[in-house]
């Protein structure tokens, strides 16, 4: 079990930290995209930030340049950190963008 555990791990760590900051930045557009477009918000401080367009997109850019920093610096001496950083992260922006698509109506004007 140790070895599939091992190789497992050496997979994991082979991908190429470039593609997961990328799926990550999509992941997190995506979010705001679909946050901005929607007709209401169900996370009331959500709400507040995209009532505000260029604050949302700020904050937006902000977290993932933190996000994208700190996989940087992880991926010098923990590599598979620095990925499960990323992936968590993109999970978290699909499933925000799905949970705004698909829980509140769009906005018709």
């Amino acid at each position: 079990m140790r070895g599939l555990a091992r190789r497992t791990l050496d997979r994991a760590g082979a991908i190429p930290i470039a593609w997961l900051v990328a799926a990550f930045t999509i992941a997190q557009v995506a979010d705001l995209a679909s946050a901005l477009v929607v007709a209401r918000e169900l996370n009331p401080i959500a709400a507040t930030i995209v009532s505000r367009p260029v604050l949302a997109f700020a904050l937006k850019i902000g977290l993932i340049a933190l996000v994208v920093a700190t996989a940087e610096i992880c991926d010098r001496r923990r590599p598979l950190l620095a990925r499960i950083v990323l992936v968590i992260g993109t999970a978290a922006g699909l499933l925000g963008a799905l949970s705004n698509t698909h829980l509140t109506p769009f906005l018709t004007t």
